[in-house]
C-alpha cells in the first residue's frame, strides 16, 4: 500500500533517481537503460551519430535526419519543398499564413515598388530540427518571417479533424500541381511573424544555436532588415523577437559562424550606390550577447572589381562572400582579419555560394556581358584557384548553391523556375521544375548550418509497467560534454504505442540528471515512453560522448 501517500512505491520519489537498477516492473523504483551494458545501442535509431569503438554515441560525419531542398518561389509567395535523394516535388507550401499586419493573399504574385504586393519570400534556412525558415520582403509593406515543419507529427490540427492539412504529391508525378496547394490552410507552416516595420524589408535570414533553451532546441532565427540595417533574433518556438541590434550596413544574407559564436552578415554590391555609407562589406554579431563587430570591408586583389553578394563559411571558419556585380569572390580570415579574391573571370557575376566539407567552394553565376548563363564554378579553399566549371543543360540565373547529404550540389536558377543537381563524382547534372521565380541563395538544406555546428540524434522507445501504467521519474546519461558541446534530450509518452506519434514532445531537458516531473515537464505518465537524445556540437570541434543513457520509473500500484 501507498503509505506515505506520495502515489509511488516503497523508497520512491518523484524526479529522482533510484538505486535499484533491475529493470523488473514491480511497485517501486527501477530504470531501463541502453548503452554500453546488456542493452548496446542501436545503429539504426541513429542519425547523425556514429558508435565509437567502445560503444559510445559520438557525432558522426552525417547530420542530415531529412535529406530535403527548400525554394522559395517570388512570384507565387511560396516554397517548394524536394526530396534530395529524388528530385521529385514532395510539398508546396505557403510563405505566409494568416495573422499580424500581413494582409496580402498567400498566392499574391510579387512586384516591387512603394506600392508593391505579394509577400515575395526571397530566403529560406534550415535550423537544426530541420524545420525551414522563410523571409518575406514585402516590398513596401510589412515584412514577415515563417516557420514550416519538416516533419508532420510536428505540424498543428488546426480545423481539429484528427489529419493534418497539408500539401502533398497526391497524385504521385514528382511535382505538386495547384490542387496540391492548400494555401494559408496549410497545417505545417507553424507561423507568420511580422519583423520591422513597413518597407522594413527582411532578406538575411540564418540559424544559431541556443544552448539551454527550453523551448526552441531547433535554435533561433537571425533576420536582417535591409532597409532598416538591423538584425532581429527571432525565438524559435513562436518567432517573437528577442532582440534587435543595429548593424553597420544593409544586410542582404547572413549566416551563423562557430568562429567567436557569430551571426556574419553580408550587404550587396549592387546597394552600395543606392545606400550611404554602405560599401562591399561584411559584420558579424555575437549571438549570446548581441555584441556587434567592427564592419570588414572587402580587401579586392583585382583592381576595379569589388562587390559582394552571397556568403558562406568553410569548415575551419573563414567567410566567403559572392562579389557582384564582379566576377570574383572574396575570403575573409576572422583570426587574422586578411583577404583573399579568387578571380573567376569570364563566368559572370557571382551570386550565392557554399563551402563543402571537402576543401572546395561552389559559387553560382547568373550574367556574362549582360547576357543570362546558368554556370557553377568550383575552386579550392585554400588557394582559391584549380577551378573546376559546370553549366546547367537549360538552366539559366543561377543564384543559389547549397549542399545535400549525399555531397552533390544544387543551384535554383531563377529564370527557367527549375533547381538543378549536380554529381561532383559523375559530372551528371539533373534538373527539376519548381515554382515560379525561385530565387534562394542562403542555406536552403542546412548543410551550411551542420557543417559549423553538427548535431546528431539517436530515438528509442520504452515500455513499463503493462496496463497499471508508469510513471516516468527521470532521465541521466552517463559520459561527457567538453565546453563547446551539449546534450539535450525531449521525451514523449501515452498509453499505447499508436498514441506516441499524436503525443506532444516535452524537453529539451539539459540537466543531468533531469528531473521528468520539473519543468519544461511534469512528463505524463504512461506505459510508453519515446525519446530523443540529442548531442550537439557548439563549436564544430568538440563533441560529447555519451555511453549509457536511463530512464527511472515507477509502475502505479496494484
Amino acid at each position: 500500500r501507498d503509505a506515505d501517500g506520495d502515489g509511488f512505491g516503497p523508497g520512491c520519489e518523484s524526479g529522482l533517481d533510484c538505486d535499484d537498477t533491475d529493470p523488473v516492473r514491480r511497485d517501486d523504483c527501477s530504470v531501463l537503460e541502453v548503452g554500453t551494458g546488456e542493452s548496446p545501442w542501436d545503429p539504426d535509431a541513429t542519425s547523425g551519430l556514429e558508435i565509437d569503438e567502445d560503444g559510445s554515441l559520438v557525432l558522426g560525419q552525417d547530420m542530415f535526419q531529412d535529406d530535403s531542398v527548400w525554394i522559395a518561389n517570388t512570384d507565387e509567395g511560396t516554397v517548394s519543398r524536394l526530396d534530395a535523394k529524388t528530385g521529385r516535388e514532395v510539398g508546396r507550401y505557403p510563405s505566409v499564413i494568416a495573422g499580424g499586419n500581413h494582409s496580402r493573399p498567400w498566392s499574391e504574385a510579387c512586384t516591387g515598388g512603394e506600392n508593391g504586393t505579394g509577400n515575395c519570400p526571397s530566403r529560406t534556412a534550415i535550423d537544426f530540427r530541420r524545420d525551414c525558415w522563410v523571409a518575406n520582403r514585402a516590398f513596401g509593406n510589412q515584412g514577415t518571417v515563417s516557420k514550416i515543419a519538416s516533419r508532420e507529427e510536428d505540424c498543428i490540427d488546426r480545423n481539429g479533424n484528427g489529419v493534418i492539412d497539408t500539401s502533398r504529391d497526391d497524385d504521385g508525378d514528382g511535382r505538386i500541381s495547384p490542387g496540391e496547394v492548400r494555401g494559408e490552410n496549410d497545417e505545417c507552416v507553424l507561423f507568420t511573424v511580422d519583423v520591422g516595420g513597413d518597407n522594413g524589408m527582411p532578406r538575411a535570414l540564418a540559424i544559431a544555436p541556443t544552448l539551454g533553451d527550453l523551448n526552441s532546441p531547433g535554435g533561433h532565427a537571425w533576420v536582417g532588415a535591409n532597409y532598416e540595417r538591423r538584425a532581429y533574433e527571432l525565438d524559435g518556438a513562436d518567432g517573437h523577437v528577442v532582440r534587435a541590434v543595429d548593424i553597420p550596413l544593409n544586410p542582404y544574407g547572413a549566416l551563423a559562424g562557430k568562429v567567436g559564436g557569430v551571426v556574419w552578415f553580408v550587404n550587396a554590391g549592387w546597394q552600395s550606390d543606392v545606400y550611404d555609407d554602405n560599401p562591399p562589406s561584411i559584420v558579424a554579431v555575437d549571438f549570446n550577447t548581441g555584441e556587434v563587430s567592427p564592419r570588414y570591408e572587402v580587401i579586392s586583389g583585382i583592381p576595379g572589381c569589388v562587390g559582394t553578394y552571397g556568403i558562406t563559411l568553410d569548415a575551419t571558419g573563414r567567410v566567403w562572400t559572392g562579389g557582384s556585380p564582379c566576377e570574383a569572390v572574396f575570403r575573409f580570415d576572422p583570426r587574422d582579419e586578411s583577404w583573399l579574391t579568387a578571380d573567376l573571370a569570364g563566368r559572370g557575376n557571382t551570386r550565392g555560394l557554399v563551402a563543402d566539407a571537402v576543401g572546395r567552394v561552389w559559387v553560382a553565376h547568373s550574367k556574362v556581358d549582360g547576357e543570362v548563363v546558368g554556370n557553377i564554378s568550383s575552386i579550392d579553399q585554400e588557394t582559391g584557384g584549380d577551378p573546376v566549371y559546370y553549366t546547367m543543360p537549360t538552366g539559366k540565373v543561377s543564384i543559389g548553391v547549397d549542399l545535400d547529404a549525399e555531397g552533390r550540389i544544387w543551384t535554383v536558377n531563377q529564370q527557367t523556375n527549375s533547381a538543378a543537381r549536380i554529381d561532383p563524382v559523375t559530372g551528371v547534372i539533373d534538373e527539376f521544375p519548381v515554382g515560379r521565380k525561385p530565387y534562394s541563395y542562403s542555406d536552403f538544406t542546412g548543410h551550411s548550418l551542420f557543417l559549423q555546428f553538427p548535431q546528431g540524434v539517436y530515438t528509442g522507445r520504452l515500455e513499463a509497467c503493462g496496463d497499471l501504467g508508469a510513471t516516468w521519474l527521470s532521465a541521466s546519461w552517463e559520459g561527457e560534454a567538453p565546453e563547446g558541446s551539449a546534450v539535450e534530450v525531449r521525451i514523449r509518452t501515452a498509453a499505447t504505442p499508436e498514441g506516441l506519434e499524436d503525443a506532444d514532445w516535452i524537453g529539451p531537458f539539459v540537466e543531468n540528471p533531469a528531473d521528468l516531473q520539473a519543468p519544461p515537464g511534469p512528463v505524463p505518465g504512461g506505459s510508453y515512453l519515446e525519446y530523443e537524445l540529442t548531442l550537439r556540437s557548439l563549436d564544430g570541434l568538440a563533441t560529447p560522448r555519451v555511453r549509457t543513457f536511463a530512464i527511472a520509473y515507477a509502475c502505479a500500484l496494484q
